[in-house]
């Protein structure tokens, strides 16, 4: 195995000026923050970053699935399976895949936290069991992927490891480029977001995990980029002043909704709420038929519900069942159902507000993951402006910073 760099630093992701300009002329809560506002002074005014890295997201993918056959990324052949493996968001990233590849791969495939793997590593990896691990790391840098990438390679050399990144002079990108059995993917600095919450990170190392197991032959992740950079686009273009609205309400608490691979679009779309609002909205993602088992006591007259409504008829079945429950006990604020090809019958309301995705033969549950994910950084964003916030760097007081700081790892 080796290293494959995609630079994207070399591709001109192009559309996005445009599309910010298209924005602005289109829904005032962007023209707000954009006309007659240079680039370095949105940047200096706290939002510059965050704002670009979620609008470049529909060019960054298409160039990116355009790259990845060139990495020729391995077929899983143990039966041992994989370990996709991250901290944070980057975790996230693994439970949106996990389903999805293990479904493709005919192989098991388990998302683990990194600092899990750390704790307790042979309850994941033993002489008997060796899976390939696939560390997902925006900077490559953060403690746990460091420590886990060393701790398997010296304790279980023979496991492959392929370690995705952003970053191409990070610990993840450089440390083991001629080791044989780890196989180095850098998608370039284009994508190694400088906001403190990662959009367009988090949304290019899922669609680069996508193509895991995937020959280089095959078409298929360029098309399903394709096809999720229009709908993305159409989302931005056609939603953005909505979701403004929406996160202007008066709720102190969101909750966020998803089903299979779209549970770890849930987890991504709270976790932005909560970071880009420091903490001043309380948040939870939760499975539908989890949130009867407690978690809808928590609900409120300030609730926030954001439910992604799957493409599959099983599952959505399951989950209207239960918005229509939330719906008769007259509980949150308000709904947001969000999804593609959404029931006619649900209309738009002072509690309700659909956000259709459009109509793709395509895409199913396990690619509308980047759809979900950026309807939770706009609603984060626009939250994070209107508690008086810097969505670049919403924590004021440094509880949170951009990379986890480093700190001690025991080996015993």
């Amino acid at each position: 195995m080796s290293g494959c760099e995609l630079g994207l630093d070399h591709v001109r992701i192009n559309g996005m000026p445009d599309l910010i300009k298209t924005l602005a002329a289109r829904a005032p809560s962007i023209g707000a923050l954009t006309r007659g506002v240079s680039a370095a002074d949105q940047v200096s005014r706290g939002y510059g970053h965050t704002l670009q890295e979620i609008c470049r997201q529909p060019e960054a993918w298409q160039a990116i699935a355009s790259r990845l056959p060139d990495c020729i990324l391995p077929r899983v052949e143990s039966s041992d399976g994989l370990l996709l493996v991250g901290s944070g968001s980057s975790h996230f990233i693994g439970v949106a895949l996990a389903p999805t590849l293990q479904v493709s791969l005919k192989r098991p495939v388990r998302a683990v936290s990194a600092g899990e793997i750390l704790l307790s590593p042979e309850a994941y990896v033993n002489v008997e069991r060796c899976p390939t691990i696939v560390s997902f790391g925006r900077s490559g840098d953060s403690p746990e992927s460091i420590a886990v990438a060393d701790l398997i390679f010296k304790r279980w050399p023979q496991c492959e490891q392929v370690f995705v990144t952003c970053n191409p002079v990070g610990r993840l990108a450089k440390a083991y480029e001629s080791a044989p059995k780890i196989l180095t993917i850098v998608l370039g600095s284009d994508v190694n977001d400088q906001s403190l919450v990662m959009p367009s990170s988090f949304t290019s190392l899922w669609l680069a995990g996508r193509g895991l197991g995937v020959r280089a032959s095959d078409s298929a992740v360029p098309a399903i980029a394709s096809s999720l950079a229009e709908m993305g686009r159409g989302l931005l273009l056609e939603h953005s002043d909505r979701l403004a609205e929406v996160a202007g309400r008066s709720f102190d608490h969101a909750v966020f909704l998803g089903s299979g691979p779209r549970f770890g679009a849930a987890l991504e779309a709270e976790l932005k709420m909560l970071e880009m609002c420091a903490g001043r909205v309380t948040t939870d993602a939760e499975s539908y038929l989890g949130l009867r088992h407690g978690p809808m006591a928590g609900l409120t007259n300030q609730s926030l519900l954001v439910a992604f409504i799957s493409t599959n008829s099983r599952r959505r079945a399951y989950e209207l069942d239960l918005l229509k429950e939330v719906q008769q006990k007259e509980l949150g604020l308000c709904v947001v159902y969000c999804g593609s090809n959404l029931p006619s019958e649900i209309k738009d309301s002072d509690a309700r507000l659909t956000v259709e995705y459009g109509v793709s033969s395509l895409l199913g549950d396990d690619d509308l993951v980047a759809i979900d994910v950026l309807v939770g950084q706009m609603l984060g964003f626009f939250r994070c402006l209107h508690e008086g916030l810097k969505p670049d760097a919403p924590s004021e007081t440094g509880v949170i910073d951009r990379v986890v700081p480093s700190f001690p790892t025991y080996s015993s």
